[in-house]
């Protein structure tokens, strides 16, 4: 494929703006509308492997169930000379993950509208029987738009309906394991909505603390600790005495045990939004070293933005 191909009889190819191990994403034009959206479809060499193709049909699949504000707007699904294409609307902006990238740490008045909506998406998402399975930092995009920014989740090429077929283990730890629940890789028949709020859960410790809770490299390492041991709290790793309502929350959503977690992403909504009023957005400044060997400093006491 290169620029100015039209596919589906529709969309106009102007560039590939992403590639990964099995699909490349391209930014196209609706003829007739003028509409940007992306398209994603497998890289060649996937197009013989049908388990691939048949993880990218499920993904189309999931995405056709959802209806979210705070989820990238599915537009299609077609075939076109054998290759399987998926049609969603642009978006503008940044990922959480270039923003951390940038900032390393996020204010918790600035992270709380962000979680605010991922949470929104998670429990429209969830009430539709998906579970997305692979979230982090880079799949979580803040769109631009005339209302200002807006969180919005993508990526579910790894997720599965709630009740839909069994999960294989090499299926069940396809993700990110920083941010995979104990639970995805040691038994695939325990996943369920609980597995996406650790997930956040990691995603709201790293976006605070500037770490993950478990930084190890090596991946049997890594699942191990998550197994054997309890995460650490904000306050064990920061220095700072975070509200009881923040570090009470991260914890219960870190909980090794599922049963420990918040049951629904309703719950774990209500207990971020209970968060803000509880702590009055005061908190002690949070300072660790820079890269350049400077100081960098993260507080908790912006303005807070009301989330939508």
């Amino acid at each position: 494929m290169t620029p100015g191909t039209i596919i589906g009889r529709r969309y106009r190819l102007t560039e590939r703006i992403g590639k990964g191990g099995m699909a490349e994403v391209w930014a196209a034009v609706e003829d007739g509308t003028g509409a940007s959206v992306v398209v994603k479809t497998p890289r060649s060499s996937a197009m013989a492997r049908s388990d691939l193709l048949k993880m990218f049909e499920r993904e189309a699949a999931l995405l056709s169930r959802i209806q979210s504000e705070y989820v990238a707007r599915f537009h299609g699904y077609f075939k076109e000379a054998g290759r399987p294409f998926i049609v969603c609307e642009r978006l503008v902006g940044e990922t959480l993950g270039d923003r951390l990238k940038r900032a390393r740490v996020l204010t918790l008045a600035d992270l709380g509208p962000i979680v605010d909506q991922v949470l929104v998406a998670l429990c429209d998402a969830h009430a539709a029987g998906v579970l997305h399975r692979d979230l982090s930092p880079d799949n979580i995009f803040l769109a631009r738009t005339p209302r200002g920014e807006i969180a919005k989740l993508i990526d579910f090429g790894v997720g599965k309906l709630q009740d839909g077929e069994p999960l294989t283990p090499a299926d069940a730890t396809i993700g990110s394991l920083p941010y995979m629940a104990p639970e995805q890789w040691l038994d695939p028949r325990l996943v369920d909505a609980r597995a996406d709020l650790y997930a956040l859960g990691t995603i709201v410790f790293r976006s605070l603390t500037g770490t993950l809770p478990f930084p190890e490299k090596n991946a049997i390492r890594l699942l191990t600790l998550k197994r054997d041991f309890d995460a650490p709290t904000l306050s064990e790793v920061t220095h700072a005495p975070y509200p009881s309502a923040v570090a009470g929350m991260v914890a219960r959503a870190l909980a090794r045990n599922r049963e420990d977690r918040f049951p629904t992403a309703a719950s774990m909504l209500e207990a971020w939004r209970g968060v803000f009023a509880q702590s009055g957005w005061t908190a002690p400044e949070i300072t660790m070293a820079g890269e350049d060997g400077g100081d960098t400093t993260a507080t908790m006491t912006r303005a807070p933005r009301k989330p939508r």
